[in-house]
């Protein structure tokens, strides 16, 4: 039986909010689904297409296989697919989030010359504790957390094994968790919700400008955004 991503009380206690009714594929895919069944202001800067996926699977309950459906149709459900702006339809991406473009480009990894970023899902325990995974987290030239300057881990404190930095079904149902023993990467238990009011104003200033500097310049839509200093809330 696959675990319950959300079955956790507490982890949802934010996102209980929005609450949105349980739709089928089809209803999903034939226009059905709610408008209100994302908040940007739950996103930060520089988030990860995978921590997106994990809150917005969290706010409208769906399971791993019917959000793999929604967003990959043609790739096997248990394989996956790594979050590459090159291996997902960014069109289809938007439509179901109905997120700002530039959140959505910054959260896709861009495949380049060169091995850039890590294959294991890479992490920070106090940025976990927050609900947040960066983008950052995965280039291989970042070897510490831009906010907490924590070295940056692939293992699982428990088991010791890597998950895989890919959107696949295992994924999916283990937010903030190791995909073999479902252990948290954070400490303690991790509440999935808004990471504005968890973390502090000044890490997330130096997350963004982190963003600005590696990503900038390869990401579009991020040459001419916002300087350095202000954290829209909305990405």
């Amino acid at each position: 039986m696959q675990p319950d991503a959300c079955s956790q009380p507490p982890s949802c206690e934010v996102l209980e909010a929005v609450r949105p009714p349980i739709l089928t594929v089809d209803e999903w895919q034939q226009g059905g689904r709610p408008r209100c069944g994302f908040n940007p202001d739950w996103l930060m800067p520089g988030e990860s297409l995978v921590s997106i996926l994990w809150k917005f699977a969290c706010a409208n309950a769906l399971p791993g296989d019917v959000l793999m459906r929604l967003l990959c149709p043609d790739a096997d459900p248990l394989e996956g697919v790594v979050p590459l702006r090159s291996a997902i339809d960014f069109n289809k991406l938007r439509r179901l989030l109905r997120l700002p473009s530039n959140s959505l480009c910054i959260s896709l990894l861009d495949r380049t010359s060169g091995d850039r970023y890590h294959t294991a899902f890479r992490y920070c325990r106090q940025c976990a504790a927050h609900g947040y995974h960066s983008v950052l987290h995965q280039l291989a030239e970042e070897p510490r957390c831009a906010a907490h300057r924590q070295r940056l881990r692939t293992r699982c404190p428990q088991c010791h094994r890597e998950s895989p930095f890919i959107i696949n079904i295992s994924v999916i149902e283990a937010p903030f968790r190791c995909v073999w023993c479902r252990s948290h990467f954070c400490y303690g238990l991790l509440p999935v919700r808004s990471t504005m009011q968890a973390m502090r104003r000044q890490d997330r200033l130096a997350i963004q400008e982190r963003v600005l500097l590696r990503l900038g310049a390869d990401t579009p839509g991020m040459a001419n955004r916002n300087r350095p200093g202000s954290v829209p809330s909305a990405e």
